[in-house]
């Protein structure tokens, strides 16, 4: 395109050289008297001037068409982000709204379950166990996320966690503060995966049962 300009403004720049030409020449021969002088300045002034104004010319062209493709860059780059955006926002909504139904958890692979889907699971375990569930969960939940109660009236604080790495002590520890919060006789951590031996020696003292995932697997496998 700059090459397209160019040529345009020196035809701009020699149509005007001609128009100054002619008006010069028809000023002078009017005029009788005049100094050859004045017809050399004619002529050089026409030249010098068609060019000037040519170059001008091209230059307001080249800067009109750069701002027409920054207006032009910065509008698809805000329809993109907003393209994008909405997109993003879709693809949250689509994930935050879609929620396994108890058939799908059962059937699930329980590695594939969100944490939410695994308390879920393990609402359905303990139920059909025999206990009455109330499912705390949350924030200020004291690591407490089912609370059981059985025929004898005593209530177990529950904590599931379907983690990948093993679970340690501090999960332990907080789990006794929120088996007093909530009143319960006794506690238990069931996981998906293991538990560290800082974990096992704190549960050992201070009477919490914990549930691996092995010993979870066959218990799920013998319930199904």
């Amino acid at each position: 395109m700059a090459r397209t300009y160019y040529a345009e403004g020196r035809q701009v720049a020699y149509v005007l050289r001609g128009l100054f030409i002619i008006v010069g020449l028809t000023i002078y021969f009017k005029i009788p008297g005049l100094h050859w002088g004045y017809l050399f300045g004619i002529l050089l002034g026409s030249v010098i001037l068609g060019e000037i104004l040519g170059l001008m010319w091209t230059r307001k062209r080249r800067q009109k068409k750069k701002g027409k493709q920054r207006a032009g860059t910065k509008k698809t780059g805000r329809g993109r982000a907003a393209s994008t955006n909405n997109g993003v926002r879709k693809a949250r909504t689509k994930t935050t709204s879609k929620k396994l139904t108890d058939v799908q958890i059962l059937q699930a692979d329980v590695d594939t379950l969100s944490g939410t889907d695994f308390e879920r699971l393990m609402e359905l375990y303990y139920t059909d166990q025999g206990y009455s569930v109330q499912r705390i969960g949350g924030s200020g939940d004291h690591e407490v996320d089912l609370i059981l109660k059985g025929k004898e009236g005593y209530k177990i604080a529950v904590q599931c966690k379907r983690w990948k790495r093993d679970v340690g002590n501090d999960i332990v520890l907080r789990l006794k503060a929120g088996k007093q919060v909530h009143g319960c006789y006794d506690a238990w951590i069931v996981t998906t995966s293991n538990f560290t031996k800082a974990a096992k020696e704190a549960a050992d003292r201070l009477n919490i049962k914990l549930i691996n995932g092995l010993s979870l697997d066959d218990k799920l496998r013998r319930w199904k």
